[in-house]
């Protein structure tokens, strides 16, 4: 059986059987990938499931699989080691979100090596913060929608101040749409689509802002990708910032 090596970033992990666990991987070589891994909850294998925690970035050498079955992996190991997401709270719940947002909206299997880089790239940028910004989850969920294809049109005007959710893009204000923000929901938008990772500390907005324009780019995911669910991860991040 061939063998294929590639980074990752570990999307899930859940129990099977008594010791083993079965294992998503977002590979860079070979997109979504499913494994089992056994014996890896034992008391002997020491700190051996500790590398599958969720978020952890890996390099990983597998065995082909041609069908829907569990793959197996033969090596992995640590490609980057966090220093701040595993150990602080606030950094920590909006990694979690930030992954719960990419396995709801990313349905290809198949490798797209510009999508992990910006997922990694993502991670590796928020671990090396010595401050975090409330807002950073919100500004990852639109720089992925356009790496998803439905990446909002900021085409705000005079006329044009009113976000359309279902079309993507600035409008004059129709009353009664419920795909429609409001004015305030609008500018909030269109401030945060116009900043960037750098710059992002000059950008300030109230608790109440940005929890309204978290259920508006929730919404705004679910007319875009069918089947995106609500997070559970979002009310754990709201009760921490």
């Amino acid at each position: 059986m061939k063998l294929y090596s590639s980074s990752g970033i570990i999307f899930r992990t859940i129990k099977y059987s008594e010791t083993s666990i079965i294992c998503d991987i977002y590979t860079r070589e070979k997109g979504m990938k499913s494994f089992i891994v056994s014996g890896v909850r034992t008391a002997r294998s020491g700190s051996k499931a500790a590398i599958y925690r969720h978020l952890n970035i890996v390099n990983i050498i597998a065995y082909e699989q041609e069908s829907d079955k569990l793959a197996r992996i033969k090596e992995i190991s640590l490609q980057y080691h966090y220093k701040l997401i595993n150990t602080d709270v606030i950094l920590s719940s909006m990694a979690i979100f930030m992954l719960e947002v990419c396995r709801n909206a990313i349905r290809e299997k198949e490798a797209n090596t510009e999508l992990y880089d910006f997922i990694a790239h993502w991670l590796e940028h928020m671990d090396a913060r010595s401050h975090s910004h409330p807002c950073l989850h919100l500004l990852f969920m639109i720089e992925l929608s356009h790496h998803l294809g439905f990446g909002p049109m900021t085409n705000i005007n005079d006329r044009d101040t009113y976000f359309d959710m279902l079309e993507g893009m600035f409008c004059e204000y129709h009353g009664g749409s419920e795909y429609i923000m409001d004015l305030e929901d609008s500018k909030v938008f269109y401030k945060l689509s116009q900043t960037d990772r750098e710059h992002i500390s000059q950008l300030q907005l109230t608790k109440m802002q940005r929890n309204s324009l978290a259920d508006q780019l929730i919404k705004y995911y679910k007319i875009h990708n069918s089947g995106f669910k609500d997070l559970n991860s979002l009310e754990v991040l709201r009760n921490v910032l």
